[in-house]
This record gives C-alpha cells, structure tokens and sequence, in this order.
C-alpha cells in the first residue's frame, strides 16, 4: 500500500489543480475515488491524510475533503503583487494590509514594482512566465493605451497562473476579476457634494494613458449632467504618466499650470484623479501654509477653488492636503483582494468585486 497511496496523493494533487481551473472546490467522495483509481478505501484515506497533514486540504466529517489552495511547498504559497511602487504614495498601506490578510489564509506576497512603465511590466512578466506563481494581483500600466503585455497576461493564464487586476483591467481581458471602486457612484458623491455647497461650475482633471481616468471622467460627466450641470472643454484637463515623473524628477509641475490657465473664469472647484493630483493643485495654488514649488502668485478667484478627489491617502489623512475625498472602511480593499485570491485558488467561483465607498470631508 506505501507505493499506492504515495502514488495516488500525486495524482489527487493533479486532480486538486484540475478543479482549481475548473472552479470546483470539493474532492470526489473516497467511494468514487476508489473506482476511479482502482484503489483501496485504505489507500485513498492514507493518500487523503497527507494531503490533509500538509493543509492541501480540509476535511469535515460527514461532508467530505475540500481544497485549501495551499501548496505543500511553502514556496508556491507566494503570490506576486505588480504594482507602480511598494514605497510610494498609497501603496505601503495598502501592501501591509494585504500581507495581513494573506497570511491569515496561510500566503506571503512578493511586490514586483512596474513603476507605472510598461517596458518593466513586460520585464516581470517575463520572468513570471519563467518562474510561475500561484497568483498575481496587477494594478494595470497605462491601460488606456495599446501594449504587447496583455498577450503575457493570457500565457500566465494559460500555464495555471491566477490573475486578478487591481483598480480595472485591460481590454481584451475582461474575464480577469478585478478589484475597484465604482466610478459612477464616486463621481456621484463628489459632485453632490460640491454642489450642496453651491459650486456650479467644476472642473475636473483626470489621467489620460489610464483606463480609471477615463471612467472617473465619465462618471464625472455624468454626475455633473444629472444635477443639470455642464462642463465646458476647457474645464476637462489630462494628465499622463509621464507628467508625473517630470514632477517626482524635476519638481516640473507645467502640466498643471497649463490646466489652470485656461480655467474659465467662474470656476470654483476641481474634481481630480487622486489626491496626489489634489495635493499638487493645493501646493500650486497656495492653499496650504507652504507651496515649495509655486512659480508665480495665482489670481484670487484661482486660489480659493475648492478640491475634490476619487482617493484617499496619507496626503488627506495627515492633513497635508484640504480636500473631500474618496474613502473605504479600514482594511476593506486589502481584505477583499485576499479574499477573491484564497477562493479562486480554493476552486470557488470568483467575480470581480466593489469596493464600498463613502464621502471624506475635508479637515
């Protein structure tokens, strides 16, 4: 029976990858597994106890076995995370919330940063194809504009890899569940918001090259057309990914100036991408007590704009920055992404999720 049940707890260890791609969470019975290998009731239950004893499974009393996800080499519990940096802006939070809820599953992470450039995404990939995991949550780069990557997205997928994005996902792969707010009913928020304090004419500035800045400008247009509002062109202003390394690299802020001057003249608030964004317009226009890089004194009406953002980081938490801005409950996005990973590799059906999202006033 030794060479049996070693034999059989490799094939169940195939069998367990089989119905993690096909979505199915429980093993067969020990009587249908006897007839489908030829074996012994002994030789199953010897096999199902390994598999037990190194937590590749679970098996409840009167219910059956069913599949934890976890490897029985700890080196395959890793799951990769693509996101721009691990040590900037609101990644450090959201990473540290994400190992917390991973490890309660039993699963580390491994940050692979893409510093939002698409050739280093193509990089990690690349060697991803060569060096599996079980897993990968990507925050997609620049996904509003045309790449090769997508077709190394589909190889992962194709070797077993589960995918999952984060924020919103790339066109051509809408069947990779992803993790995000609702870009309609954040607009909403913010919008009412400002228009509950009498603001009629809002900007709004978004990220050009990423598919979540077109979706906040929808849903900002929306929002602005169901209180009867209007939003002129010159009140619609874009930023790209290379504008925000021309800031972090050379403080050069241009972008903005540009959006600024050509405001129209009743213009009292901005609705913007982040609140990094936010944080910019607030040095710029000299909101706070401190404005590092302003270039010239804005004009009076410019310099009492009110701001607005789809996030929240440390920039409003700490104070930095005076803004309504978008919130979830503590934890909620790092629990959930943990979450639609442990299911997906336990076998069970995962779909993209929403993250709740309420109003932050500003301080």
């Amino acid at each position: 029976m030794a060479i049996k049940y070693k034999w059989l707890t490799e094939q169940l260890r195939d069998l367990i990858q089989e119905y993690i791609q096909n979505g199915r969470n429980r093993l067969p019975a020990e009587q249908e597994l006897c007839a489908r290998y030829r074996v012994s009731r002994q030789t199953v239950r010897a096999a199902l106890a390994v598999l037990k004893e190194s937590q590749e499974i679970r098996r409840i009393k009167g219910s059956g076995s069913y599949i934890t996800g976890l490897s029985d080499q700890e080196s395959r519990n890793v799951i990769g995370v693509l996101i721009p940096d691990e040590q900037q802006y609101q990644y450090p939070a959201f990473v540290n919330n994400l190992r917390t809820a991973l490890a309660a599953y039993g699963y580390t992470c491994k940050v692979f940063p893409t510093y939002g450039h698409q050739d280093q995404e193509r990089q990690i990939l690349q060697f991803l194809l060569k060096n599996p995991l079980r897993a990968i949550l990507a925050e997609p780069v620049k996904s509003a504009l045309p790449t090769l990557n997508t077709e190394l997205y589909q190889m992962l997928l194709q070797k077993g890899t589960a995918v999952f994005f984060l924020g919103c996902a790339y066109p051509g792969l809408s069947q990779v569940p992803v993790l995000s707010g609702n870009p309609d009913y954040g607009a909403s928020l913010l919008v009412q918001d400002l228009a509950a304090k009498g603001h009629t004419c809002i900007a709004g500035i978004f990220q050009m090259d990423d598919l979540r800045g077109h979706q906040h400008c929808q849903g900002f247009l929306n929002a602005m057309e169901n209180q009867g509002l209007l939003v002129p062109d010159r009140n619609l202003g874009w930023f790209t990914t290379e504008d925000l390394d021309d800031f972090r690299q050379n403080r050069d802020i241009r972008f903005l100036q540009k959006f600024l001057e050509k405001l129209t003249a009743d213009c009292t608030a901005i609705v913007c991408e982040d609140d990094f964004i936010a944080w910019l317009l607030w040095e710029k226009l000299s909101l706070s007590s401190s404005a590092p890089f302003m270039e010239t004194q804005p004009s009076g009406s410019i310099s009492q704009l009110a701001l607005s953002a789809f996030n929240t980081s440390y920039l409003t938490a700490s104070g930095l920055l005076r803004a309504a801005t978008l919130t979830s409950p503590t934890h909620e996005p790092a629990q959930m992404a943990a979450r639609m990973i442990a299911d997906k590799l336990k076998g069970l059906p995962v779909s993209s999720q929403e993250v709740p999202l309420q109003l932050l006033p500003p301080k």
